[in-house]
């Protein structure tokens, strides 16, 4: 094993585990099950550095990742069908934590705004989340959401302009 893709991997964990067990726990709403989450996300992460994968952007693929792992977990989970699910594959909404873990956010201000989030439109949920929450920048949400980076923009704006609106800061 090359020394530089264990010092790659540990700074990445280093920089990266917070936020993606935050996206994994708002998402599954149960501490343990996110923590598995963020585990095989970041062993993806190891097995693909191991085998020499070319990795452009370490976030953005940890992410997709963590996203396809709550995906299977909840096609798992569920013994109904997934389409009669009120989940969608590509904007699932958003739990509000369990009360073991509220603390990770900014108290009701925090939830609050957690729940305008889910009452966007599905094409807008996730980018707005990925980024003010998790800080992602336009291009990389389009890397993880399978988009252009002006789509992701698109979706940013419009629905940052929905947001306003639910949350009456809409100044009009």
């Amino acid at each position: 094993m090359k020394p530089d893709i264990k010092h790659k991997f540990e700074k990445t964990y280093e920089s990266e585990s917070d936020a993606i067990f935050r996206f994994c726990l708002v998402r599954v709403s149960n501490r343990e099950q996110a923590l598995d989450i963020t585990q095989e996300t970041f062993l993806r992460l190891w097995q693909s550095l191991i085998e020499g994968k070319d990795i452009l952007n370490n976030r953005a693929f940890l992410f997709t990742v963590a996203r396809r792992l709550i995906i299977d977990w909840y096609r798992k989970k569920k013994s109904i069908s997934f389409n009669d699910m009120d989940y969608d594959d590509e904007d699932p909404q958003f739990d509000p934590p369990d009360e073991s873990s509220r603390s990770l956010f900014l108290g009701a201000e925090g939830r609050y705004l957690i729940d305008k989030i889910n009452d966007l439109a599905p094409g807008y949920r996730q980018p707005i989340y990925l980024r003010f929450v998790e800080d992602l920048s336009p291009a990389e949400i389009a890397e993880i959401l399978g988009i252009s980076t002006n789509a992701a923009s698109v979706r940013i704006n419009r629905g940052l302009a929905e947001l306003r609106k639910k949350t009456g800061y809409d100044n009009k």
